[in-house]
């Protein structure tokens, strides 16, 4: 709810988080959902779905490397990275970072996200559409997962919108079907990240139920939050794999690897962050 002076995060029937909001800068709808950015005093300027913050300027870069990077540092070969949504762009932004990494595709629904994104937050997207590795295409995931090559990548980053109800646009993607389809366009031993919704000890129903669909599709599975501010909880994310070693990394490689690709030095993101994500209270553990 926005009244032209506050925007009020409705996402707890019990539990509001107010922004105020210098100017609306887009208040639009596609087919698929409504868009809003919104000027916010606090966090900059703020990307909402369906009455959802989905990104803000001040501590996107949290969220987005959290998402990203884990998952590429496992890898240390040439790395082909699908990213289901993420039409606005940052998680494209730091999966190219990689010098390893080849190719990245993303597949959003939505061209109006990329599209407003890129005129109103072109932080999100930074030199990624400049970049020759990246390739954005407006599709039903879905559909692309099926038209795939088997084994075509070594990632897929699920960063679809919460299941906020019938008929939004990554309600039907909550599905056993999109999760085979995940599986079968990995390689073996492949690696599948997922946004994974709030988890904390004040809730974390929707993010065990994606646990109980990602768990039987792939031998090993890891939890891990970081807190972003503007969401006003910890951010959940999920990384499985048939493959046990890509899921844990020794603090000495984290480090090493950050040295390799340029990265040691971000503000954000460190090898110390690595290991404090996946350290959960004993009743959020998987």
């Amino acid at each position: 709810m926005y009244d032209g002076v506050w925007y009020c995060d409705g996402w707890d029937a019990h539990l509001k988080i107010l922004h105020r909001v210098r100017a609306t800068l887009f208040d639009g709808a596609s087919p698929f959902q409504r868009l809003q950015v919104l000027d916010t005093h606090q966090f900059g300027r703020m990307l909402a779905i369906d009455g959802l913050p989905q990104a803000a300027e001040a501590d996107e870069g949290v969220y987005a490397r959290a998402f990203t990077w884990p998952a590429l540092l496992a890898r240390d070969g040439a790395t082909r990275v699908l990213i289901t949504g993420g039409g606005d762009g940052h998680v494209a932004r730091e999966a190219l970072r990689f010098p390893h990494v080849r190719r990245v595709v993303v597949c959003d629904i939505d061209p109006l996200v990329t599209r407003v994104t890129r005129e109103l937050m072109p932080f999100m997207w930074g030199e990624a559409p400049q970049d020759p590795r990246l390739e954005v295409r407006h599709e039903d995931a879905l559909a692309y997962l099926a038209a795939a090559p088997a084994g075509s990548f070594d990632v897929v980053i699920s960063d679809i919108t919460d299941p906020s109800g019938e008929g939004t646009a990554s309600h039907h993607l909550y599905s056993d079907d999109y999760v085979a389809r995940i599986k079968r366009v990995l390689t073996p031993g492949g690696i599948c990240v997922a946004q994974a919704q709030e988890l904390s000890v004040k809730d974390a129903s929707y993010h065990g139920r994606l646990r109980a669909l990602l768990g039987p599709a792939f031998g090993h599975m890891r939890a891990s939050a970081v807190y972003v501010p503007s969401f006003g909880y910890p951010e959940g994310f999920l990384y499985a794999s048939d493959d046990a070693a890509a899921l844990t990394i020794p603090a000495a490689s984290v480090a090493a690897r950050l040295r390799a690709a340029g990265l040691a030095d971000d503000p954000y993101f460190d090898a110390a962050t690595y290991e404090a994500m996946f350290v959960l209270p004993p009743r959020l553990r998987l």
